[in-house]
Order: structure tokens, then C-alpha cells, then sequence
């Protein structure tokens, strides 16, 4: 019985080690980024989805398994706040990167205006 208090205690310890990590680098990169209000309400909900004993799959009859929909919330989390601040930053992939890296559009010559109804 004492075997099953340490590792109980340890793994308390472990994950509240882990939910302090991403707690951290979430505020880091809501400050850093300087993220939109929906970036922020995505990370703190998944936060408090990882944190929060109502789970879709429970950890306590399913064991590991039960982790996955934490895992995925945190993943889901991860790819929409990284759009974000690639968007933010103007990287690759978005409107605002793909604008940079192509060419300038073509430009029809300016006529004047007694050029305008002859061809």
C-alpha cells in the first residue's frame, strides 16, 4: 500500500510539473506573439480542458488511453496558436507570406486621357 501512495505522489507530481511547463510557455508566447483574443481563449480552455477532471475519455477506468483526448486537445491547441503567430509573423503558408514571395502583379500602361477611347 505505501508503493501505491509514492507512485500516486509521484505521478500528482509529474503532472503538475508538466500542467506548470505549458502554463508557462503559453503565457510566454501570448506575451511574445502578442496573440488576438481567440488565440488566447484557445490556449487557456485547452489549459483548463488538460486540467479539468471532466474528460471525454476518462483516465481512471481506461488508464493511458484516457490521456489521448488531453494529448489531442493540447495538439489541436499547438497547430492553431502556431497558425496564429505564423500569421502574426507573416510566415510561409498564409496570405501574408504567400503575397511576399510571389511577383509583383502585372501592370497595364496608364493612358492618358485623350488615349483612352482610341486603340
Amino acid at each position: 500500500m505505501d508503493d501505491f501512495g509514492t507512485v500516486l505522489l509521484v505521478g500528482l507530481g509529474v503532472l503538475v510539473a508538466v500542467g506548470l511547463v505549458l502554463t508557462a510557455v503559453a503565457l510566454v508566447v501570448i506575451r511574445r506573439y502578442e496573440l488576438p483574443v481567440r488565440g488566447i481563449v484557445a490556449t487557456l480552455a485547452s489549459l483548463a480542458y488538460v486540467v479539468s477532471p471532466v474528460d471525454a475519455v476518462p483516465e481512471i477506468p481506461l488508464g493511458p488511453i484516457g490521456l489521448v483526448d488531453d494529448l489531442l486537445v493540447i495538439i489541436g491547441a499547438v497547430v492553431y496558436v502556431h497558425g496564429l503567430v505564423q500569421a502574426r509573423r507573416g510566415g510561409p503558408g498564409h496570405a501574408s507570406g504567400l503575397a511576399r514571395d510571389l511577383p509583383p502583379p502585372a501592370r497595364w500602361p496608364r493612358l492618358s486621357r485623350g488615349q483612352r477611347g482610341r486603340r
